[in-house]
């Protein structure tokens, strides 16, 4: 299985999908977790210790651009399990962690090479044995959905929260997902305080036709946990949040 999880900044896409890879893991599931954000975090929430030197970002070294009758492509040059032990980083349980690369400095560019290397990177793990699933920690920007870099996934979850920019830009997400041929679109409503948002969010995605795949309440154990730096996970895994990502994972196959 192949999910990425998308959605604006700011509305906790990155501990949305860090949670998902640790309970898959506890579930005895082998996971690999890839952080697409150029502004890369998710190691944190996979309980990887903050102080612990970054392993080796991708580049775009590891794909190459081959001629296709009066075309071209690229693929990835090298076989995925290679790549996992050049660069993939060990988190809690069995989940690997590659990290796809962050700009070095101003002024260097766009990520167009990023954003080709996590899509051939998908694509080559859904042809080779690594047996994994994989959870794509997408950045926060329509950029990746334009440039297709989640398209080989099997599904898109847009995170979104109760207010009406992060509906509005949820639906766009959702949009563009369907047009890239993902074969299951849902929303993940996050921070959900009060039946009246829970409410306000059924109504809008209604309207949208994007299914609500789990509520996540708002819980304070998040704030207290990110104060700390630590994940939600090693903070309380029994608190109102993970309790309600836990059935989520529980349900997806």
């Amino acid at each position: 299985m192949k999910i990425a999880i998308a959605g604006k900044g700011g509305v906790g896409k990155t501990t949305i999908s860090g949670t998902i890879c640790r309970l898959m893991a506890d579930e005895g599931r082998k996971v690999l977790a890839i952080d697409g954000d150029p502004n890369p975090n998710l190691s944190v929430v996979l309980g990887i210790d903050k102080d612990q030197p970054p392993q080796k970002s991708l580049s775009t070294d590891i794909i190459e651009r081959v001629e296709e009758g009066e075309g071209w492509s690229f693929r990835v040059k090298f076989p995925f399990d290679e790549i996992l032990d050049t660069y993939g980083q060990e988190a809690s349980g069995d989940i690997s962690l590659l990290i796809v690369g962050k700009p070095e400095q101003a002024g260097t560019g766009c990520m167009c090479g990023p954003h080709t290397v996590v899509r051939e990177l998908i694509h080559s793990a859904l042809s080779s044995e690594n047996n994994a699933s994989m959870v794509v920690d997408t950045e926060a920007s329509l950029e990746h959905m334009k440039r297709g870099t989640s398209k080989h996934v099997d599904k898109m979850y847009m995170v979104l929260e109760p207010y009406y920019r992060s509906l509005e830009a949820a639906g766009r997400f959702a949009d563009m997902a369907r047009q890239l041929g993902i074969k299951e679109v849902s929303a993940i409503a996050n921070k959900v305080r009060t039946d009246e948002e829970a409410d306000a969010i059924k109504e809008y995605c209604s309207k949208i036709d994007l299914p609500i795949a789990v509520m996540v309440p708002y819980d304070e154990s998040i704030t207290a946990a990110d104060l700390k730096g630590v994940s939600i996970m090693d903070y309380d895994q029994n608190s109102k949040a993970v309790k309600a990502i836990r059935e989520f994972v529980r349900s997806l196959n």
